[in-house]
């Protein structure tokens, strides 16, 4: 499992004083980039080989405000042949609170081909060493809260 804090911008808020739900997409995007770069190594930017997402879906829980210390907690619960599936959650660290809960199936592609392709060894490996779970039980730690909270 990854934890990825997440800073809270201005821009994040809509007109109703909370975090937009399309911001929340964003925040597990940033979980999964993270998980792509510690597990895998992976670069941010893909010329060659990497990931495109094919499928999500989302619980959206409870409301998030700026003044939260949000996090993002990312895994593995499944692998396929050419497919994995993340499980997220992002979090309130300093009360273990459960905001929003995500799936999301990516599919591991060469673009320069254009065209899915099979999961590396390398990266099946890095993923299994990591472990593959799946969220049963809210499990809020591995966050530090943020200086002041």
């Amino acid at each position: 499992m990854i934890i990825t804090p997440i800073q809270i911008r201005f821009a994040d808020i809509d007109a109703l004083g909370h975090v937009n739900n399309v911001n929340l997409q964003h925040f597990f995007d940033q979980g999964k980039v993270d998980y792509m770069q510690r597990v895998l190594g992976l670069s941010g930017v893909w010329r060659k080989e990497g990931f495109v997402q094919a499928r999500t879906e989302t619980d959206y829980l409870a409301q998030v405000f700026m003044e939260e210390n949000i996090c993002v907690r990312t895994t593995v619960s499944r692998l396929g042949n050419k497919s994995l599936t993340f499980s997220q959650q992002i979090y309130d660290a300093d009360t273990g609170q459960i905001k929003a809960a995500s799936v999301a199936v990516n599919v591991a592609f060469d673009f320069e081909t254009q065209r899915s392709v099979a999961i590396s060894d390398k990266w099946r490996q890095a993923i299994e060493e990591h472990g593959i779970e799946n969220f049963q039980v809210a499990d809020a730690t591995g966050c530090a809260p943020r200086p002041g909270h």
